[in-house]
Order: structure tokens, then sequence, then C-alpha cells
């Protein structure tokens, strides 16, 4: 998000440089308002599937372990070897899926494994009962069904898990009907497998159905990020047409439509004075060619980033500012104090209460380095998510644009230090690896 920046005064107060305290005239940094408000999604593929895998966890071990006494209560009944070894094998299955809510990226496998191997126990059940079990009992797996479809549900291709809802039902009643399952009512039977049929198929719909939608909502978040960019690099192409179109209209088709309408001696002197107006415009604009800016003296520029970082709501302490120092261009200049402010920004928001912010800026020879840090909350770079686009446009990108660059350090519990050079150091220069993150620093989506 870009805080600093005045609404836009039109193509020539571009040229000019911005004020000490960022308040008057045009500032460049406008074109880089952060749209990470309007793009940001609650919900996400990601978040939606860590949620599923979580409550996955939760019901495999609850049914796990709601599963016990009837377990132990049928082994008279079971084989001796056989049926705690199957028990035994789906009770590991159960616990992989419950440490897969810790461990996400093996997940899917763990799920997957485990709506397998409850296939399995389903199946190989009868093969593990003596003479059958009483009326009253039911099948242990039974406990377990909702279970293993959820989980395939979850880990399998759509059409898979669907063929996977219909067959555990099917099963299910066969065995219910055997005597192995304990020889029940056709009745009962079939209200056991449309309860576990109904649970199944109902909960597969919504795994797909939100899924999807989540999916929807990650491709609208990269069009997003996408046209923003596109926009960004348009912005200053846009920039100097309006300049272009505003000294072509202003100054030289009206001096034209002057001179050809002087008929007096007044006339024809107004003419002449704006005709050289017109050509002292057109050589301004020529001499402002690619790549070239006008010169902000040091002192604005410190003044600037002072007043704006030490004006925030909380307390920021200013540790070094050099009276002197070298003059930037108006691109550089505006890029560290808008980065600069950004950070501050974020620190106040995401730092934490009662946190140490300090602000140094150091100048060396031709270059300038600005660092904006706390001891506040830190946080894990590299676990944010590449839509958050705070840091990322408003702080490390800006800089790279004017030519600089931002170091973001941080890590949880330890704060977190944003360095903004200008020009940016040498590649064989640098002792801090950027991480390839969608942002930069402090937020949650960066703080800092």
């Amino acid at each position: 998000m870009t805080t600093d920046a005045a609404p836009d005064a039109g193509p020539a107060a571009a040229r000019r440089p911005a004020s000490p305290v960022g308040g008057a005239g045009h500032i460049r940094g406008t074109g880089w308002a952060d749209p990470s408000r309007s793009v940001r999604a609650t919900i996400t593929q990601a978040s939606l599937d860590r949620a599923f895998t979580i409550l996955m966890a939760i019901a495999a071990i609850g049914f796990g372990a709601v599963n016990v006494p009837g377990l132990i209560k049928q082994l008279p009944y079971l084989d001796a070897f056989w049926a705690p070894a199957a028990a035994i094998t789906m009770a590991l299955s159960l616990v992989a899926v419950g440490i897969s809510a810790i461990a996400q990226r093996w997940s899917q496998v763990a799920q997957a494994v485990c709506a397998l191997l409850f296939l399995v126990a389903l199946l190989t059940f009868p093969l593990t009962v003596h003479d059958g079990l009483p009326g009253d009992q039911v099948p242990w797996p039974w406990w377990l069904c909702n279970v293993g479809t959820i989980a395939a549900s979850l880990s399998f291709a759509t059409w898979r898990a669907a063929v996977y809802n219909a067959l555990v039902p099917i099963i299910y009643v066969v065995l219910r009907l055997s005597p192995a399952g304990g020889g029940a009512s056709l009745q009962r039977a079939f209200l056991d497998g449309a309860y576990t049929a109904v649970l199944g198929i109902a909960a597969l719909v919504l795994i797909v159905v939100l899924r999807r939608a989540a999916a929807a909502v990650d491709a609208a978040q990269a069009t997003a990020v996408r046209r923003y960019s596109r926009a960004i690099r348009e912005h200053a192409t846009e920039v100097e047409r309006v300049q272009v179109d505003a000294i072509v209209h202003d100054s030289v088709l009206t001096t034209l439509l002057s001179a050809a309408r002087a008929d007096t001696p007044d006339a024809k002197t107004l003419a002449a004075r704006m005709a050289r107006n017109a050509i002292d415009h057109l050589a301004a604009a020529a001499a402002d060619g690619p790549g070239e800016d006008q010169v902000v003296p040091f002192d604005v520029l410190r003044d600037r980033i002072v007043a704006s970082v030490t004006s925030l709501g909380a307390p920021v302490e200013v540790r070094s500012a050099p009276v002197t120092g070298p003059g930037l261009p108006f691109s550089a200049a505006d890029a560290i104090a808008s980065a600069a402010l950004q950070a501050a920004v974020n620190s106040v928001q995401h730092a934490g209460g009662d946190v140490s912010r300090w602000l140094t800026i150091i100048v060396d020879g031709s270059s300038v380095q600005v660092e904006v840090a706390d001891d506040g909350a830190g946080f894990d770079a590299h676990a944010v998510p590449a839509e958050r686009l705070g840091v990322r446009r408003s702080i490390i990108e800006r800089m790279a644009a004017a030519e600089g660059e931002a170091d973001l350090r941080t890590a949880p519990g330890s704060g977190t230090r944003i360095v903004l050079r200008w020009p940016a150091l040498g590649s064989e220069d640098r002792d801090v690896v950027r991480p390839e993150i969608g942002t930069g620093s402090g937020e949650p989506e960066a703080h800092a």
C-alpha cells in the first residue's frame, strides 16, 4: 500500500520534486497503490486444503479412538493374529493422517493410503472372523466407513472418489448380511449402507464444490496480479503521453492558432511571445529524456523521510540522519521515501505492541542507504503467499524500478529489518539473499 501519494496534479506537477513531507505536488509513487485489499481473498485453495487436512486428522484420530472398545469386545470372535494385525495396520494409517495435519506435504499420500487400507480391511474382514459375530455387534470397520470415504474424496480424483463412495456402502451391506458381519436383517443392513452412502456423497460434493470455488478465487487473484503488473508498466508511458499531449495542445497548437489570427501589432507580439514559450517547453521536454530525472537535494529527501516516518502513531527513533549527502534523481528519491514510509507503516501495523522501531540513514559517497527496523514479532518470509502484494510492490519492486534495491532480514521472533539502497549494489557485493516471496517485510503479508 502506498501511503504518501498525493492525488495526480497533472502533467506539469509530475515534473516537480516532491516536498519534504511528501504531501504537496505530484508523487510518482501514486502509481504504486497496493491493490491487495481488493485482491486478497479470505479463502484460497491452499487454505481450504489446510482446513480439510486438519478436519480429516481430527476425524481419523477421533473415530479410531471410538472404535477401540468395539474392537476389544469383538476379539473373542476374531482370529488371534490376523484381526489384530489388520486393526493395528489401520490404526497406524489413522495416526499417519493425524500427523499429516502438521506435515501437510504428506497429507494426500497419508489420506490415500488410509482409504486403500480401509477398503482392504473391509473386504478381508470375513477372513478374520471364526464363526461369525453375534447379532448385537457390528463389524469394527463400520465406525471407520466415512473416514475412508472422506479420505478418498480428499486424495483421489473426483471420479475415483465417486466409485469408492459407491463401493464402500455396497461392500458393507453384503458384509452385514453375512454371518461374519452379524447376519443383520436386510432393513438394518440397508439403513446402515444408506447412512454411509449419504454422508460419503455429501462430503464428496462439498469438497469438490469448495475446491472449485477456491480454484476460481485463485485464478481471479492471479489475473488481478497480472493486470496490476501490466498497469504499473503502462503507467510511466501514460504519464509521458499526457505530458506530450499537454505540451502539444497547450503550447504548440495554441501558438499556431494565435499566429494565424494575428492581424494587429499587439496580437503579433503576443504570438511571438507564445512561440518563445512553446519553444522553451519543447526544449525542456527534449532535455528530460529517458532515464533522466530532476535532482532532489539530499536534505529535502532526508527531511521528507524523517518527517513521514516519525509522524506515525507509534514512536520511531531516528538513530542517524546525516546533514549532507548526494542529490538523487526524483524517481530514486521518491522510491526511497515512499518505501521507507511503507516499511514503517507495516511495522506499526504488524510488529506488535511494546516494540522498538528505528530509522537509520547512511551516506557513502554517491550512494544512500535507509534502514527501517524493529525488534517485534518478525515472520517467516518464505511462508508468505505470492499473491500478497504490499511489500513486494510497494517496497521491493518500487526500489528495483528506480535502480535501487530493498533487502529483507526477518525471522519469527527476531524482528524485521528492511534496508533500502540506491543505487543497487553489484551482485558480488550482496551479503543478503532476498527470499523469493510474494511480499517483503512485515505484513503477514509482510510486516516491516
